[in-house]
């Protein structure tokens, strides 16, 4: 037991040291090392390194392509209530990558383009806006510019941002 417990330490140790520093000296010299640097180092940077890891998209990539040419936004704020829900669902069904637009600036965004704040409202790439919620006629939008009716990735975990994006 106690060398099973040497052994853990023993690597906890490791993993620290492994750790690198990187700093310049007064002669400007750039150092790498994994013990802290002299006092007096200069542009001291402890990098933290992560293990690799392979980003993937969790869309096809032919709906990647259509959210290039055709974006889809749907302005959506609280007082909407129901009919925004049921919009987003069918969003999120259909696998439909989205901007949601939900904030009180985008308001006046959305009288620019409608002329009023009346939600939801859809938005296909250049296509005019939908307002209200109507699925056949959502549907008829997207099927237009080609979204896929179904998600086809559907049995696949991924994060819930994949398919909405909420404007910062």
């Amino acid at each position: 037991m106690k060398a099973f417990t040497l052994v853990l330490l023993l690597g906890a140790s490791l993993t620290q040291a492994a750790e690198p520093y990187k700093w310049r000296d007064s002669e400007g010299n750039v150092h790498y090392s994994d013990q802290p640097p002299p006092r007096g180092a200069k542009a001291v940077e402890r990098p933290s390194l992560k293990g690799n890891l392979i980003e993937s998209d969790t869309l096809p990539f032919e709906t990647r392509m259509l959210a290039k040419k055709y974006p889809v936004t749907l302005y959506a704020f609280a007082e909407c209530g129901a009919a925004c829900e049921e919009g987003r669902a069918l969003l999120l069904r259909r696998g439909i990558p989205f901007t949601l637009m939900s904030r009180d600036e985008d308001k006046l965004t959305l009288q620019k383009l409608t002329g009023d704040n009346t939600v939801p409202v859809l938005t296909v790439g250049h296509q005019p806006p939908l307002k209200g919620y109507e699925a056949s006629q959502w549907n008829e939008l997207l099927d237009l510019a080609g979204y896929p009716a179904s998600n086809p990735l559907g049995n696949l975990k991924k994060s819930p941002k994949a398919a909405s994006v909420e404007k910062d």
